[in-house]
Formats: C-alpha cells, sequence, structure tokens
C-alpha cells in the first residue's frame, strides 16, 4: 500500500462520505419505526471523522511526519465504524430507555431496602423499556396495514378505507428526539473522542523526540512503581470493576506497563541469551519476572482476567522477541501451553470433563483454585445453553437470591416444588438468562441472523443485547452489516497489527522494537479476545474492542498507542533518511582550495 499522505488523506474522506451515508441510512430507518435521530450528533460524527482524515496534512506539514501512514488509516476505518454504530444504538429509543424521574424519586425515597430499591428500580426501568418496543411495534403494525390491508379490511378495523399504498414517512409525526447544541457540544461522547485525538497529537510530537525515548527507557520501572499506586487505590475502591459510575482508569495503565517491561527486557535481553537447557540465569531472569507480575495484581482484586489474557500474550510476544536462542523460546513456548492446558482442564464444565476418562480426576484439584468467574465463563463459552445445576459451587448463590426473591413473591413456591419437580429445572432455566446467559445468547442469535450482508443500519435489533454499544458492539455490527462488516473490522485489524510489526523489524534499538510490537500486540490480542469471545470463539471476558467499543479511557488510551507507535514508525524514517545522506568528502574541499 502506497505511504504517500495525498493517498491516504483521499482514502480516509472515502471513509468520512460512507460514514455520512451510514448515518443518514440510521436515520431513515429509524422514521421507519417511528422516531427520529438527532442531526446534531450525526453531524457530530462526521466532523470527528472529518477531522481525522485531514490531521495527516497537519502532521505532514507542521511536524515533518515521515513515517507509515498504515496504522493510522486502519483506526480511523476502525474508529469511524464504531461510531456509526454507536449512534445507531443510542438514537434507539427503547435501548436509551430510562426511569422516569419522578418514578425514580419515589423508589428512592420510600422505605423498602436497597434490595428492594434495587429491584423496584429495575422493574421500572423493564416497564421503560417495554413501553418504548411497545411503540415501535405500533408503529411497524400501522406500516403494515397501510401498505397491505384493503379499504374493506382498514374500514373493519376502524381505520379511514384506503387502497393498499406505500408509507409516506414525511406525512408522518415520528416521536421527537430530545436535542440541544450545548448538550451535543458539551457531551462526553463529543469531549472524549475529542481529548483523544488531542493526546495522540501530544503523545506523538513527544515520543518522535530522542531524549524523550531516552527517558523513557531508563526510568522504565520508576513508570511503573508510579502507576501502581493510584491504580491499586481504583482497584481497592471500584465495585464490579468500575470507578466511579462506569469509569475504566486502568485502561491507560497499558502503557506505563509496557514501557516498564520493555525498558527491563531491552537492558536483559543480551544476558538472557545464558541459558542452562534453555533457561536463563535467576538473576538475569528475576528482575523480568517482577516487571511481568505487577501488573496483574490490580487486575487479580479487580478479577478482569480478560485482561490478564492480554498482558500475558503482549508479555509473551515481547520474550519471544527478545530472546535469540530456539531452547528459550520452546521452553516458554512449552510452559504457556502446558499453564493454558491446566486451567482450560481445570475450568471444563463437568458435562465435558465426563466425556474423557480420568480427566474429571484429573481436573479436581484444578478446579477447587480456580476462581468461580472463570468457571462461570467456561461453562456460557462452552455450554451456555445448558444451565448448571442450581448446587454447582460458583452458581449457587447467584440461584438461591434469584429463588429466595421468588419465593417472597409467591410463599407457596417451595410446596409446589416438591409437588412437581420439574419446576425447579424451570427456574434454574430463567434465573440462568436473566441473570448470565441472556447477553451472550441475544449476541449470538444477532450474529447468525445477519448472515453474510446484514439487515442493514438501522432494521436490525442489536438493541435487545445488553450493553452492546461496548463490549458487544461486535454482534450489532455483525447484525446490521453481517459478515461483510466483520471482516472489515478484521481487515482493519490485521493491517494495524501487520504495520506495527514492520515498524518493530525497522527499529533499530531493543526498546524501540519492543515498544512498536507490544503497541500492535495490545491492540491486536484485545480485539483478538473481544471478538473470539462474541462469536463463542473463546470465554467471553468483558473487554472492549478497540477504536470501536463506546469508552472513554479505552478510547484514549487507544488512541495514545497509536501516537506512539506512528512516533516509532517516524522515527525509524529518520534513521533511514540519514543513513541516505552522502557525507561530502573531506579532499574534495581540499581540490577547491
Amino acid at each position: 500500500m502506497s505511504n504517500r499522505t495525498f493517498i491516504h488523506v483521499c482514502a480516509l474522506l472515502v471513509v468520512v462520505f460512507m460514514t455520512a451515508i451510514a448515518h443518514y441510512a440510521i436515520s431513515y430507518s429509524a422514521l421507519i419505526r417511528g422516531y427520529e435521530t438527532s442531526s446534531l450528533v450525526a453531524y457530530r460524527n462526521v466532523g470527528l471523522i472529518l477531522i481525522l482524515a485531514l490531521l495527516p496534512i497537519i502532521l505532514r506539514k507542521l511536524f515533518s511526519y515521515r513515517g507509515s501512514w498504515i496504522p493510522y488509516t486502519a483506526c480511523v476505518i476502525l474508529f469511524s465504524i464504531g461510531l456509526t454504530a454507536q449512534y445507531r444504538l443510542f438514537s434507539d429509543r427503547e435501548y436509551v430507555a430510562d426511569i422516569d424521574p419522578a418514578v425514580r424519586s419515589k423508589i428512592e425515597n420510600s422505605t423498602m431496602t436497597d434490595r428492594e430499591k434495587s429491584r423496584a428500580l429495575l422493574d421500572a426501568k423493564f416497564a421503560a423499556i417495554a413501553q418504548e418496543r411497545a411503540a415501535k411495534i405500533r408503529t411497524a403494525q400501522m406500516h403494515f396495514v397501510t401498505e397491505n390491508y384493503s379499504a374493506e379490511k382498514k374500514q373493519m378495523v376502524g381505520l379511514p378505507p384506503s387502497d393498499p399504498h406505500p408509507v409516506d414517512l414525511s406525512q408522518e409525526t415520528p416521536r421527537p428526539v430530545k436535542e440541544s447544541l450545548s448538550g451535543t457540544l458539551f457531551s462526553s461522547n463529543t469531549w472524549i473522542p475529542l481529548f483523544a485525538i488531542v493526546a495522540f497529537v501530544g503523545v506523538f510530537v513527544l515520543v518522535r523526540r530522542d531524549d524523550v525515548q531516552k527517558l523513557l527507557q531508563g526510568n522504565g520501572v520508576v513508570i511503573v512503581l508510579l502507576t501502581l499506586v493510584p491504580l491499586f487505590f481504583a482497584a481497592l475502591t471500584s465495585q464490579a470493576g468500575k470507578f466511579l459510575g462506569n469509569m475504566t482508569p486502568w485502561e491507560p495503565a497499558k502503557v506505563p506497563f509496557l514501557i516498564g517491561f520493555a525498558a527491563i527486557l531491552a537492558v536483559l535481553y543480551r544476558d538472557l541469551a545464558r541459558t542452562y537447557w534453555g533457561l536463563p540465569r535467576a538473576k538475569d531472569v528475576l528482575p523480568l519476572v517482577f516487571m511481568a507480575v505487577v501488573p496483574f495484581l490490580p487486575f487479580f482484586v479487580l478479577k478482569d482476567f480478560g485482561q490478564m489474557m492480554v498482558f500475558s500474550a503482549v508479555y509473551a510476544t515481547l520474550y519471544l522477541i527478545a530472546v535469540r536462542r530456539f531452547s528459550q523460546r520452546f521452553v516458554l513456548v512449552g510452559t504457556v501451553l502446558l499453564a493454558v492446558s491446566i486451567l482450560v482442564v481445570g475450568a471444563l464444565p463437568p458435562s465435558t470433563q465426563a466425556k474423557v476418562p480420568l480427566l474429571p480426576t484429573l481436573a479436581s484439584p484444578v478446579r477447587t483454585i480456580l476462581p468461580h468467574r472463570i468457571q462461570q465463563r467456561f461453562h456460557l463459552w462452552l455450554d451456555g445453553f445448558d444451565p448448571p445445576s442450581p448446587d454447582t459451587v460458583w452458581w449457587k448463590d447467584d440461584y438461591d437470591r434469584y429463588y429466595a426473591d421468588l419465593v417472597k413473591n409467591d410463599p407457596k413456591l417451595p410446596g409446589m416444588i416438591e409437588d412437581d419437580p420439574a419446576l425447579q429445572r424451570s427456574i434454574n432455566t430463567d434465573a440462568w438468562f436473566d441473570m448470565l446467559a441472556f447477553q451472550p445468547a441475544q449476541a449470538t442469535f444477532g450474529i447468525a441472523s445477519g448472515g453474510v450482508t446484514g439487515r442493514g443500519f438501522g432494521l436490525g435489533y442489536p438493541e435487545l443485547i445488553p450493553v452492546s454499544d461496548s463490549d458487544y458492539i461486535y454482534a450489532a455490527i455483525g447484525e446490521e452489516l453481517g459478515l461483510s462488516g466483520g471482516l472489515l473490522i478484521t481487515f482493519a485489524l490485521i493491517l494495524f497489527v501487520t504495520a506495527g510489526v514492520q515498524i518493530a523489524r525497522d527499529s533499530r534499538d531493543m526498546f524501540s522494537k519492543l515498544c512498536s510490537i507490544g503497541l500492535a500486540a495490545f491492540i491486536g490480542f484485545q480485539a483478538l479476545v473481544n471478538i473470539g469471545g462474541i462469536t463463542r470463539a473463546l470465554p467471553m471476558t468483558g473487554i472492549t474492542l478497540p477504536f470501536v467499543s463506546h469508552g472513554g479511557f479505552s478510547l484514549v488510551t487507544s488512541f495514545v498507542m497509536l501516537g506512539m507507535l506512528l512516533a516509532f514508525s517516524h522515527r525509524n524514517a529518520m534513521d533511514r533518511l540519514r543513513d541516505t545522506v552522502v557525507p561530502e568528502p573531506d579532499n574534495a574541499h581540499t581540490a577547491a582550495a
């Protein structure tokens, strides 16, 4: 692919045009379902992509950027798809339905217990969603009647008689959208992407300097230790993996952790070549192990095993790049495969383990120490449509809470279960899908219904997937754009990762090489874990899809990583440019004199 700035700007302007068309399609589809979308938000989204499309001109003219544009173009494509999918979801009245403020105030000021208040608020939320869904259904029914019922049929159902005719959307009165210029401009969905773009430019300007890179490389350990203090505070004070609402401030920690690990590995990689049976000396490997283990501690506190998977894959990749001997790589790959095998065997559902002789016995010790969350994720992955027994260790507490709520509403339920034991299986199934399996099941159904080309923007039902703008946005895209949209995302990710690998290969020093491959690996492995979880190729872990998912710290971190990668690419290009400059021989000056 050509690396001329003009070519990439033209390609990005095409992306802007396609984004505008997609937003118009979503607005038109919304009218079919009886509600309006925000034109201000559409203009804002297209404007953000336009800024990114023209930004290469600024980087080229003001900062003389000479590196590869491929990772930048790939990320803008991903971001445009994500913005469009988010516009589709947040414009849907059913998806954003919320509790009436008066109803919320009445519940919160009542004398109910905290648990009863939570249940009442949840019921009120479901009622608001049901109301919006009913309005969409009524609109669809009226459109069907208008287009298909004869005059006699229309008169029979109490409508003015008329022959079947296409619906004229311009003559209808859709439910208006609540929008304001100030609300759109000061929305977090506006300033977070703008801040991410500013952070991208700022990081690029700083990291491209040699003195900044030397500062980062020389103080990697200090950077990691300073990062741990606020990170541990956020982890210990978080609730359900969230901090101060829905914030995840540990996303930016990826960057300093990567810098720290790359810095110490760049110092030790020559000493790691001194091995005995493929194993490095303890004094050489212990500092490396310490730097590798440190990031896992806060994520273990958070029970964020998705991030732990990504960090493990990235650190293993960096080690494979740094070491030179086949025996070292063989030992690492063998160790990783052994650890993964033990984890998988212990986390497999009992029904799956029973199919292999002696496997339940071998897996029992692992299963006893394995966190319940991992066992839950593996069951959702392999037996998601088959609920576990109510006596299962990691499921029992959730089931008991669900059952207690039912008994409170119907005290006769225990006696009914004694008369009909099959009723407990029905309750267990309802509890399983209400509490854990509904989201992945809806995502599976959505992707399957999308087929090759998808239902079309605004014509699917991704609003049925809870929080589909974040972790499950790939399912929403797969439903409305089909396999084609999924392949476009995959293609952009492959472009980014391959460009990152090429930048790493062109780097002259080990620190730049490790940072470049680490940045590409972070984006690539996180996308792999997210897409693999949604498509049921891997256990779902609840991490975002880089540049695509709706998020604050996640989006900013992704753009910071992009800025760093472009800085390393620019530095490589400047090194090549200096190599091509042929110094004038000294004797030529002497002869001239």
